[in-house]
């Protein structure tokens, strides 16, 4: 039966044009369905297009639905051709492409008819999909087998730092993370634990196929523990600029809601770095876990990478007491903890000197706050410098480079750490007592 439009006119079905399409009656066609993985958005879209261009059509197939809709479905029913729907994702950072969600491509391959059918529901319980429609299905199979080789081609996502986001309709997107780059020279850690760390990471990319030749897993867990503000992240970005060619994933806040989605993608985009920040929060011991699907997701992801796997995982934690046994103590899932320790006095001297930058020192007792300061974290030292650059402005000071008294460092330190009380005490690493008006 034919719909017709308020004035009377027949609305043009989505049956009528697939059908002219394919020539005929489609009862006896073929259909393969295509699971659509986040990552696959961009070049599923772009590989449409191509063969798009190649001639064919595009049309749409009206609103969506709690579940995805298939091609039996569109020839059964009299569904009216409608807008194509679109959604904008990220290519890389700040740039978006406007990709078809909802849309049937009309294509030749090879000479023969075939329809592709993209559907998303509106629904968690199904993925976005493709279904491909031929007369045979050896060409069903060729169209599906050519478009599963071009998804991993040019793959956007590949030595990118990402991150994984769940929408309010359930669907998952891929998101792009910009991250400063660290370089080593301004990493003020002990050559000793900065040997370590490179050894586990580096050293693990550097020498890779000499392990896999000698029968050796190439999978990798460490785990930074220490006190806040102690440089762990700081870590992470380095590592993460120094492994351009690996794909970085990272699980912080919401994002470790995600942790089965995100290990998949690591494997999906190897070589890979899964970055894990604060692993507690989901990974404490079983009796005190209020997230034990999560914790079990996150131990059997890191188990069932293989051992020919290029995938590294770095968790990090400001509380390694409280972390699950089953995680830390067992080999395979982390191979090397690795405590980050609060600066000594030659990384403390280094810090100062690193914050300072841009200003001038020489009127300050250095040896005396660099005494002052021991127990604090790297944190505890950015924030005085700057704080005392705010006094120093307030007293006047206008030279270049600005010029910081013993006073103005005194102000600063009394301000946080009197002032600021515990909370901020704790924030800022600051762990040395005894510190008040007129003792500094």
């Amino acid at each position: 039966m034919a719909i017709r439009n308020w004035f009377g006119r027949k609305k043009p079905l989505v049956r009528d044009a697939v059908e002219a399409h394919m020539g005929g009656a489609c009862e006896t066609c073929e259909t393969m369905t295509h699971t659509i993985r986040p990552i696959e958005r961009i070049n599923l879209h772009r590989t449409l297009e191509r063969m798009l261009g190649g001639g064919g059509r595009l049309v749409g197939y009206g609103a969506g639905s709690f579940s995805n809709v298939t091609v039996s479905e569109l020839l059964l029913e009299d569904k009216p051709i409608a807008p194509v729907q679109r959604q904008r994702f990220e290519t890389k950072p700040d740039e978006f492409l406007d990709c078809v969600t909802r849309g049937i491509y009309l294509l030749r391959q090879g000479g023969k008819p075939i329809v592709a059918l993209l559907s998303q529901p509106e629904s968690t319980y199904d993925s976005p999909a493709l279904e491909v429609m031929a007369r045979e299905r050896v060409t069903t199979g060729a169209v599906l087998e050519l478009l599963h080789q071009e998804l991993k081609r040019e793959m956007v996502y590949k030595g990118r730092t990402i991150f994984l986001e769940e929408d309010r309709a359930g669907q998952i997107h891929v998101r792009f993370q910009q991250v400063r780059p660290t370089s080593r020279e301004s990493l003020i850690f002990s050559e000793e634990l900065l040997a370590v760390v490179e050894r586990n990471v580096l050293g693990m990319v550097r020498h890779g196929e000499t392990l896999r030749r000698a029968g050796r897993s190439t999978r990798q867990g460490l785990l930074f523990h220490g006190p806040p503000g102690t440089g762990k992240t700081l870590m992470l970005r380095y590592l993460g600029a120094v492994l351009p060619d690996h794909t970085v994933i990272v699980l912080t806040g919401r994002e470790q809601a995600l942790v089965r989605e995100s290990c998949q993608v690591a494997r999906q985009l190897a070589p890979s770095l899964v970055l894990f920040e604060d692993v507690d929060l989901i990974a404490k011991d079983r009796e005190n876990n209020n997230c034990p699907t999560l914790l079990h997701d996150l131990m059997n992801e890191m188990d069932g990478l293989g051992p020919k796997a290029e995938v590294i995982f770095v968790l990090t934690t400001n509380r390694p007491e409280t972390l699950e046994a089953a995680l830390t103590a067992r080999p395979g899932r982390i191979d090397q903890a690795i405590e980050f320790p609060l600066p000594d006095d030659d990384c403390r001297r280094r810090l100062f000197l690193l914050y300072g930058q841009g200003l001038s020192l020489a009127n300050v007792d250095l040896g005396r706050w660099i005494e002052r300061t021991r127990g604090v974290s790297p944190a505890f030292i950015e924030e005085l410098l700057r704080k005392s650059t705010l006094m120093a402005a307030e007293r006047g000071e206008a030279t270049h480079p600005l010029e910081l008294r013993d006073e103005d460092v005194h102000r600063a330190m009394e301000e946080l750490v009197v002032f600021g009380g515990e909370l901020t005490q704790k924030l800022l690493g600051f762990h040395t007592f005894g510190f008040g008006p007129g003792k500094g």
